[in-house]
């Protein structure tokens, strides 16, 4: 086992102070993302050597086979701003998609790129503090209700089609006026002059932070149609291929497949593809569900998921506490507190902010003190 230092992302939407907080770094600027990953886009450190090149020396050491990669990417993920409005492909179309963009000889660092390898992204957020997202289309009645009560029928000429009949084929004709790149005339003005009247109240203020950000962009609707979510610390949502969201405003812990395939719908200055994000995204109602953990022994809450790609646990250290054999590199994060983690005569200890890298060749590990912590892990 070995210390981990994270790769950190500084996009403009990051936050001033809860990054630099966790990890104790002064005048680091924004930063917005904490990576803890072999992604060769950019690695963690590992007894200062790019963790991708670590992991190929040895691969059996660290996987516990003859060769492959580490499965999952764990963040640390600060917005103070909100991403942009995306949607990630299956393991299917990534690969078809990486395979016909190579064919039409696309570079892969070009900026049209749709996709950058041949991996799908399927992800979990878990809160750390309150959260805001947006995730999966609205029912379309509900859809059709929020645009006419807000009196945006006008500014769409298929509007009046879909709220005669809101179905998946009407709703994709109003989401594709929604994503020309053109601002369609007069829809800030609107939204900037609305009331906050009894019903949707905060999604009509989040359209309005939206407003301030994107005056130019018609995503800025988007918490008309996807659904508001407010996450808890330590409560989780998991996203599946083909689901529209974002993140709006909090931070958490964000675990996902090693892949780099983000289809673009809004919010971002950065290519957006219409007809591919309208092949690719799932194009019915979908209410993600609030994920609490589950608990067995009542320190370690698990985060079930659907894929092998990647397992999030939470552990709430206060005793001696045995961890159980996985296969693969385990990642172990300390949330809060101190601890140490003890393998035959090796003991190293975790303050709050750092990590630690488990190679599969080390099973039989027990932790001390009082923290806590979140453990990252695969199956495949």
């Amino acid at each position: 086992m070995n210390y981990i230092l994270p790769a950190l992302q500084r996009y403009d939407w990051g936050s001033y102070t809860f990054i630099q907080n966790f990890l104790n770094l002064e005048d680091a600027g924004t930063i917005a993302e904490a990576w803890y990953s072999a992604h060769p886009k950019s690695p963690s450190l590992v007894n200062g050597k790019c963790f991708n090149r670590v992991i190929a020396e040895d691969p059996e050491y660290w996987l516990g086979k003859k060769d492959g990669e580490l499965p999952y990417l764990l963040k640390i993920l600060a917005a103070r701003e909100s991403l942009s409005i995306q949607v990630h492909p299956s393991k299917k179309q990534a690969e078809a998609g990486f395979d016909r963009e190579n064919a039409q000889g696309i570079p892969l660092d070009a900026p049209n790129r749709n996709y950058r390898d041949r991996n799908h992204k399927p992800e979990m957020m878990l809160a750390l503090t309150q959260f805001h997202a947006l995730c999966g289309i609205r029912e379309y009645n509900e859809i059709a209700r929020i645009f006419a009560y807000f009196a945006l029928g006008s500014f769409f000429e298929s509007f009046a089609g879909f709220a005669q009949n809101p179905n998946a084929e009407r709703f994709a004709l109003l989401y594709r006026e929604i994503l020309s790149r053109e601002p369609l005339t007069g829809l800030a003005e609107h939204i900037d002059k609305l009331s906050e009247k009894e019903l949707w109240q905060d999604e009509l203020s989040w359209c309005k932070k939206l407003l301030k950000l994107y005056p130019r962009d018609n995503s800025i609707l988007s918490p008309l149609f996807l659904n508001l979510i407010c996450l808890r610390p330590n409560e989780a949502i998991f996203l599946e291929a083909g689901i529209v969201h974002a993140y709006l405003e909090g931070s958490g812990i964000e675990i996902m497949a090693s892949g780099d395939n983000v289809l673009r719908a809004g919010l971002s200055p950065k290519h957006i593809d219409v007809e591919e994000l309208l092949l690719v995204m799932r194009n019915e109602p979908y209410q993600a569900r609030i994920i609490t953990g589950e608990t067995k022994d009542g320190k370690l809450l698990n985060y079930p998921v659907p894929v092998d790609d990647f397992r999030l646990s939470l552990l709430q250290l206060s005793s001696r506490y045995t961890l159980s054999a996985l296969p693969g590199a385990r990642i172990l994060l300390n949330l809060a507190g101190d601890c140490q983690i003890t393998h035959q005569t090796e003991t190293l200890k975790l303050k709050k902010g750092e990590a630690v890298i488990i190679p599969s060749a080390q099973q039989d590990l027990y932790l001390e003190g009082k923290a806590v912590l979140v453990m990252a892990s695969s199956r495949l």
